[in-house]
């Protein structure tokens, strides 16, 4: 069994403007030059290259690997004054990923809603998702208290938590997002399982001590393609601690469509073939078995 436990699917109006503009940087340093020449595309249905896809081509990327399920991850800006409210954009994923029974769409809900946890259970119960997306970069750290009740509503409705972990964009901030900030979540709620993305990213050294401290905290490796072609040998490296150490709570994550166009999913998953640590038994769970008990399927 493989499960791409980490692949979006985005619409324009979710996406905050400054956070375009900040991934677009290298590009549009050349804009003054170019002005009037080149369209960077800042309004545009498609503003980068690897953004958004036609439907068919998750499906045929699900088709060519093998991939028996890809969990499509919703991220919820509305707090940040994007054009498309969460629940407008859910209707959008959940209608989206419906035509294949092989999506497994979250969920996406920030805590600083108004009514966060009437939110977040409307949207349980209209769709009834096996989990949820957090993105603390929006503005909040998960371990303040003042998020107790969203919590236990999270547990209360049974969903497995995909977080953010690492970089973020302005006006996002990545202060929000150390694996440690998670610790007291995760010891509060020890049957809820908790998914690190990114395998902690750039705090990447807080992820071990945590999972060491919590066996309801997993992580995932999506991502780890943006060493490639750099230094290719630090996903074997990265994965082969992570699996040697937990070889039951790494999963496998694209972070699909992104990288999908320079390194595609049958690149990454043959690059992961290659490491030394990667035993028959080690690589099915990390492909698949792992996310498969996660998810009860």
């Amino acid at each position: 069994m493989i499960i791409d436990a980490h692949m979006h699917m985005w619409e324009r109006r979710t996406l905050v403007d400054e956070s375009v503009r900040n991934y677009m940087e290298p590009a549009l340093k050349y804009k003054d030059l170019f002005d009037g020449v080149m369209d960077f595309g800042l309004e545009d249905l498609i503003p980068f290259e690897d953004y958004d896809v036609p439907i068919d081509e998750p499906i045929s990327s699900l088709d060519a690997n093998n991939i028996d399920y890809g969990v499509v991850l919703i991220t919820d800006f509305e707090m940040l004054g994007n054009r498309m409210g969460i629940e407008e954009y859910t209707e959008w994923v959940f209608s989206r990923c419906s035509v294949d029974d092989r999506f497994l769409p979250f969920i996406g809900v920030d805590p600083n809603h108004q009514n966060a946890c009437q939110l977040l259970t409307k949207l349980a119960n209209k769709y009834e998702p096996l989990g949820l997306k957090m993105y603390p970069a929006t503005g909040f750290y998960p371990d303040d208290p003042k998020y107790d009740e969203f919590w236990n509503t999270v547990e209360d409705l049974g969903l497995v938590v995909t977080t953010h972990a690492g970089m973020a964009l302005p006006p996002m901030d990545e202060k929000y997002c150390h694996p440690s900030s998670m610790r007291r979540v995760a010891e509060n709620h020890p049957d809820t399982k908790f998914i690190i993305a990114h395998l902690g990213g750039k705090f990447h050294s807080e992820l071990y001590p945590l999972m060491e401290q919590c066996d309801n905290v997993y992580t995932d490796c999506s991502a780890l393609q943006g060493w490639w072609p750099e230094d290719p040998s630090m996903v074997h490296k990265r994965l082969g601690e992570a699996m040697s150490r937990f070889p039951d709570r790494i999963v496998f994550g694209t972070d699909f469509p992104l990288y999908d166009e320079r390194f595609c999913t049958r690149m990454f998953i043959d690059l992961i073939k290659k490491g030394d640590w990667c035993t028959e038994t080690l690589l099915n769970k990390l492909l698949g078995d792992n996310m498969a008990r996660v998810l009860g399927l």
